[in-house]
């Protein structure tokens, strides 16, 4: 018997008597971490009514279950559940709250979470299985991420960063308020990953939040979930979107994963002079299975690193780390564990938003991962300009202007540089 990530598991073996029609089981608190300011969500979850979100969010010790609408070609799920707005547990503990993903099959997709009205329309555009065969390019997932703004949602990247061909573009041109990270059962060492490191790089700040993408019952709702600071704001929608842009999370298949430097917490910053300097940090890890290797990672590489062989429900790193200039710095941990058979959710991991290291006049910025972001977008920009079905002459232009736009920002970052590209 389990109950999210704050509760031990709980195995016993019964004896039933005859005519017994009650039986009592406690499971016991490993964490508490609601009673400290903090939330946890499930951002992408799909075929789920909003009344079966609410039981089964309590089940797992969720607060938010973002239920997103989509389309799937003919099929078109929880359309109907969104005029009705947010659905909230009696203790208000537990919110569930319908949005919608719009899908494109090349250019990728997004969740639009907490949208108000009616769903944001086109729900999918130009492709098989998402769309239709035949169907426009509409428009791009920049339009639907400016309009989720303009109705007061939070626009993600979900399952960062597949399908790909779009997402360069959005992020370099700040449509994007976070990205859902999938951690692979080797650890951090994915496309998935990686990819997030190379935006943090260039100076982009992706606070990470964890979603399932659900489809079915072999899935736990929030088997990969975000805990979001909101300290002593009221739980609500408003709020955790405003606390999840600031950037104080940490994206969880398991373990609790706290995270400080200097005494500053994920999302903010700390202003060093040139030259650099040295940072204590401190990162402390508890989880209801074993956990073999905490580590605290700095520009995307390893600078402290603490490892149990034998595997441990708590470890604690403390280590002075020295930075040579800006940057971001963040933690993560792992099990040798897998997930293997439990659907979709991967190895047993955690990794916070960064830290921020701001040094006055130097700019956070790799050009190697630039050149990557500007082979994507001219990709994707091929694409649309040879293959994909066009709409009217508005719309054509405005999905165009999206990657001339994105491409002129990154060749004026290039040329600051000193850098022709």
């Amino acid at each position: 018997m389990t109950k999210g990530f704050e509760y031990q598991a709980v195995r016993k073996k019964l004896d039933i008597r005859p005519g017994q029609r009650e039986l009592n089981l406690e499971i016991p608190r490993l964490a508490d971490l609601r009673s400290k300011g903090w939330v946890c969500a499930d951002t992408h979850v799909h075929f789920l009514s909003p009344t079966t979100g609410v039981l089964e969010g309590q089940a797992e010790g969720l607060n938010l279950v973002n239920i997103l609408a989509a389309q799937l070609g003919d099929l078109f799920t929880n359309v109907g559940d969104m005029p009705h707005g947010p659905l909230t547990s009696k203790d208000g503990e537990t919110i569930v709250w319908v949005g919608t993903e719009n899908r494109q099959h090349l250019l990728g997709h997004i969740g639009l979470l907490g949208v108000h009205g009616n769903p944001v329309y086109p729900m999918s555009a130009s492709g098989p299985e998402e769309s239709y065969l035949g169907d426009p390019l509409w428009n791009s997932l920049a339009d639907w991420a400016d309009e989720c703004r303009e109705r007061e949602g939070l626009a993600v990247g979900v399952h960062f960063p597949y399908p790909t061909g779009e997402v360069a573009a959005d992020i370099v041109m700040g449509k994007l308020d976070a990205i859902e990270l999938w951690p692979g059962n080797n650890g951090f060492d994915t496309l998935r990953c990686l990819d997030w490191y190379r935006y943090l790089n260039c100076g982009y700040r992706l606070p990470a939040v964890g979603g399932t993408d659900k489809m079915g019952a072999n899935e736990a709702v929030g088997a990969n979930r975000a805990y979001v600071h909101l300290g002593d704001a009221e739980f609500t929608f408003e709020n955790w979107a405003r606390a999840v842009r600031s950037g104080n999370t940490f994206m969880t298949t398991g373990p609790l994963l706290l995270f400080t430097v200097d005494g500053h917490v994920p999302g903010e910053e700390i202003i060093f002079r040139s030259g650099g300097g040295k940072l204590e940090v401190e990162a402390r890890a508890t989880c209801l299975f074993p956990i073999h290797r905490l580590e605290v990672v700095f520009n995307g590489r390893v600078v402290a690193s603490r490892e149990r062989p034998e595997g441990a429900r708590e470890m604690i790193l403390k280590h002075e780390v020295r930075v040579p200039g800006p940057g971001w710095i963040a933690a993560r941990c792992s099990s040798r564990y897998s997930s293997a058979g439990t659907g979709q959710v991967p190895g047993k991991v955690a990794h916070t938003s960064p830290v921020y290291i701001v040094v006055p006049g130097q700019e956070l910025f790799s050009p190697p991962a630039a050149s990557y972001f500007l082979t994507l977008i001219e990709g994707a920009q091929t694409w649309a300009e040879t293959l994909a079905t066009r709409p009217d002459a508005q719309r054509y232009e405005k999905v165009l202007r999206l990657f001339r736009n994105a491409r002129a920002e990154l060749h004026r970052r290039l040329h600051h540089q000193g850098i022709e590209h």
